[in-house]
């Protein structure tokens, strides 16, 4: 009988902590050209990169993320992982995102990149034993006491919903005779908020408005697991109403994120 394993019994850690995951895609793809001789035929296929993979999941936020997860932070440290059973060492984490409406529980969704070789037909399904061991999670974030801060968003009134991402470029550098590359860096960083409101305030000018708001994210209790700053440009808005409804204005809001230099 072929063996499939059970989404329940599938296990799912980073740097050895356990997550609660509703869903995992892992990839590889390798970078191949052909080769054509002058004569038109096909002399082979050439690799012209490194191998590179994929990692997405999606879990529930039951704790303060971990500073490895904040993408447009200056960390640029690899991260270990275990999909299934199989371990990932070469993570690198390249954007996150998250949506907060009422009383709905928050998913957190993280794509990474990573190198290297992984044990592929090594997938299994956690052990009763295991499983009896992974603690119970305490807390869960939640739109029911979750909100974002209004005061400096010029004219937005009431956050009725909100979907926060944030992501980064990571480019890979390689000594000449390797395909491990020696950094992962991280450059091109930036956060984006959009959010539904019944009220947006003044039409938005040539260069946006700036703007600036903190979303907190809290469990149904009111424990504050965490908050994440933006101060950018609202660059859009949009206003919509459909028959039995009330009108619904959207807006974005986008934050190149930069270093600041010093100077020795």
């Amino acid at each position: 009988m072929a063996k499939f394993l059970n989404y329940r019994n599938v296990e799912f850690k980073l740097s050895g902590y356990n997550y609660y995951a509703t869903r995992l895609s892992l990839s590889a793809k390798s970078s191949v050209e052909p080769v054509i001789l002058n004569d038109g035929s096909l002399l082979n296929y050439a690799p012209n990169g490194a191998v590179v993979g994929g990692l997405s999941a999606e879990f529930y936020l039951t704790g303060a993320l971990p500073n490895f997860l904040l993408v447009t932070g200056v960390d640029e440290s690899a991260v270990s992982g275990n999909f299934a059973g199989v371990a990932i060492t070469g993570l690198h984490p390249k954007s996150i995102r998250f949506n907060v409406e009422p009383f709905q529980p928050i998913l957190m969704s993280v794509d990474f990149d990573w190198y290297g070789n992984i044990n592929v037909t090594g997938f299994d399904e956690n052990t009763q034993a295991a499983k009896n061991n992974i603690p119970t999670a305490s807390y869960i974030a939640n739109g029911y006491q979750s909100y974002m801060s209004t005061g400096n968003l010029s004219g937005v009134e009431n956050v009725l919903s909100l979907e926060y991402g944030a992501s980064c470029d990571r480019p890979a550098f390689y000594h000449v005779d390797d395909t491990i590359p020696v950094r992962v860096a991280k450059l091109n960083k930036t956060a984006t908020v959009s959010l539904n409101s019944n009220k947006l305030g003044d039409q938005i000018d040539i260069d946006g408005k700036s703007v600036s708001s903190t979303i907190t994210l809290k469990d149904i209790y009111g424990a504050i697991l965490n908050t994440f700053n933006i101060s950018g440009v609202l660059t859009s808005q949009s206003y919509e109403v459909s028959e039995g409804q009330y009108m619904i204005s959207s807006a974005e809001i986008m934050q190149t994120v930069v270093e600041k230099k010093t100077l020795v």
